[in-house]
């Protein structure tokens, strides 16, 4: 008995490990995430601590706004080149 899958096991095997593939793929996204949200914050309250009472309002809304545009930037472009497909269908995103 030979040991290689035949191609309708690794067609079996492909159809289940590709939903669990997309899901980690998702949940690794959301995590780190979450996890550059915190350092932001994090950022913003050393930025914060940093200077005089009066200007902490105005640093605080720039750690903001760097925060929702680089969001956008990430949703309009990184996006498409992290998990984006090619084209050409060669490997790799590049």
């Amino acid at each position: 008995m030979s040991d290689a899958l035949t191609k309708q096991q690794a067609e079996q095997v492909l159809s289940i490990v590709e939903p669990l593939q997309n899901a980690a793929n998702v949940q690794w996204l959301l995590y780190c995430g979450a996890l550059v949200l915190f350092m932001q914050a994090g950022f913003a309250m050393l930025c914060a601590g940093s200077i005089r009472a009066k200007n902490a309002q105005n640093i605080l809304l720039k750690n903001l706004m760097d925060a929702c545009v680089g969001a956008l930037c990430f949703w309009s472009f990184g996006y498409a080149f992290a998990y984006g497909e090619r084209a050409d269908l060669k490997a790799g995103n590049w």
